[in-house]
């Protein structure tokens, strides 16, 4: 099935600079998207679509859940050790997941706080906030929330959810454009992975592939939240991208994975994002 996304929005995309404060601009208009569909369950829908947008090649797939349209748990899982996203998720028996936080690839720890069934499992590395750990994902049955993240929150122990993921940077918060600086890490394109969630409570886990010349390059964080605004997010966080980047949904292919890794194949990562269906 094929359904249209009428996207018709002029891009002027600022960025704060430690000085002089210049601003980042893409001008163009993204096109109307043909967006491939498929209903995973009432109320789970996975979307795909390959596309000329931002002037590069592009490659999108999400998983929109509508918490109203059946009984579902969001939530966060994470293990001992890294695991890859699709291990993760057929052992939790999930319905879809997301490769979730940051991690210190050589040892394999979350380096942002993470909370797990009422358990705090990390911590925030010190030297993660104000970059990257600016904002979290909460998560208790089908309620959730994207908010800002700081120290004092974190030190304050504020998170009564059952499950938290600390991330970023924070996009939008409640329709409000957070200031990216123009580092390389936001300016330019790499594979990168989302949550949103729309101004009328739907849930969207969106992977965006890249370094795949051909197929995809990847967006920058100022188009990413772009591409998530036009898909009707009000509250928008990125999570780890690059080669971590990859979006499952149980009964998809051999393995669930419907994206294409930049790694070729899938990285162990020591975290994910989740949406399982309650029967």
């Amino acid at each position: 099935m094929k359904c249209k996304n009428i996207i018709s929005i002029g891009l002027l995309i600022s960025a704060s600079l430690s000085a002089g404060g210049q601003a980042i601009h893409v001008n163009q208009s993204l096109p109307e998207i043909e967006w491939n569909s498929r209903t995973i369950t009432e109320g789970v829908v996975l979307k795909w679509v390959q596309a000329r947008l931002f002037d590069s090649d592009q490659a999108i797939y999400i998983v929109e859940t509508d918490p109203t349209a059946g009984r579902f748990e969001f939530g966060v899982a994470a293990g001992d050790r890294p695991l890859i996203t699709s291990s993760y998720a057929a052992g939790e028996g999930v319905l879809a997941a997301i490769n979730g936080t940051f991690f210190n690839m050589q040892e394999g720890y979350n380096v942002h706080y993470v909370r797990v069934n009422d358990s705090v499992v990390a911590l925030t590395d010190e030297k993660e906030y104000g970059i990257r750990a600016t904002g979290v994902f909460t998560a208790t049955g089908e309620a959730v929330d994207i908010s800002a993240w700081g120290p004092e929150k974190e030190d304050a122990g504020v998170v009564k959810a059952e499950d938290a993921i600390v991330t970023g940077p924070l996009l939008t918060d409640n329709g409000h454009e957070i200031l990216l600086d123009s580092i390389n890490f936001n300016k330019n394109r790499h594979p990168r992975s989302l949550l949103g969630i729309t101004g009328d409570g739907h849930v969207l886990c969106i992977a965006v592939d890249g370094r795949q010349p051909g197929y995809a390059d990847g967006m920058s964080l100022f188009e990413l939240r772009e591409l998530a605004r036009s898909l009707g997010c009000t509250d928008i966080l990125n999570l780890d991208g690059g080669g971590s980047t990859t979006l499952y949904v149980k009964g998809e292919g051999a393995t669930g994975v419907v994206n294409r890794p930049s790694g070729k194949v899938e990285r162990p990562v020591p975290s994910i994002v989740f949406v399982k269906k309650i029967d």
